[in-house]
This record gives structure tokens, sequence and C-alpha cells, in this order.
């Protein structure tokens, strides 16, 4: 069996790193790219997808590719902590979203369950 793998769209890498090693303490794989077009560039099955929801910066905010996926993408976990960030994962229709910083402690909690392991 395949370790399943879940793609985390994250432009900090302190960041992505930080989410990287907790999805990989779950024997999930974790692949990270700062931005994404289209989910078929990655060349891995993806059984998730965690993405921060975040106004920072300019232009196209990393979480703006969830509108791009496909109607059938894997499941969408979204971690936000303002309540505008929050609105946005909801509208967004994402499958599980964490406020921050009190419910990071679910991520991997939440990343099994959607993943079905």
């Amino acid at each position: 069996m395949t370790t399943p793998v879940v793609l985390i769209i994250e432009p900090r890498k302190e960041v992505a790193a930080a989410l990287a090693s907790t999805i990989a303490l779950s024997n999930l794989s974790p692949v990270v790219v700062p931005h994404l077009e289209r989910l078929n560039d990655i060349p891995h099955p993806i059984a998730a997808i965690v993405v921060r929801v975040s106004f920072e910066g300019v232009g196209d905010p990393p979480h703006s590719a969830i509108l791009r996926l496909p109607h059938d993408h894997p499941p969408v976990i979204a971690i936000a902590w303002e309540e505008d960030e929050l609105e946005e994962a909801r509208r967004l229709k994402c499958d599980v979203v964490l406020h921050a910083p009190h419910e990071i402690g679910r991520l991997c909690e939440a990343l099994l369950r959607v993943v079905g392991t």
C-alpha cells in the first residue's frame, strides 16, 4: 500500500516546512508547492489538499487555487486565522476549516479522517 500524498499549497517556506513536518508524522507524504495553477501539474495522485487561507501580500492569494480545482478534487483542509479568512474558506466550500491557532492540533486528525486511513 502506498502512502497517501497530501498537497500543501503554501508560499511561505517556514510555514510550509512546519506543515510538512507535522503531516509526515502521521505517515502521510507531504508535497509542497508555493502556488498551484492546475492539479494535474502534480505528478502524484493527491489524497488531500492543505491550504492556508490568507489575504497577505499582493496578487492572487494561494488559496485562490481552490477555485481552479476540478469538480472531483480531493478534500481540502483550510487553515485560517481571521474571521474574513474563515468566511473565505467556507465560501470556497473547503471540506474542513481549522481556526488557527487553537485548532491546528487537529490537522493530522482531520487529514487522516478525510484520507480514510
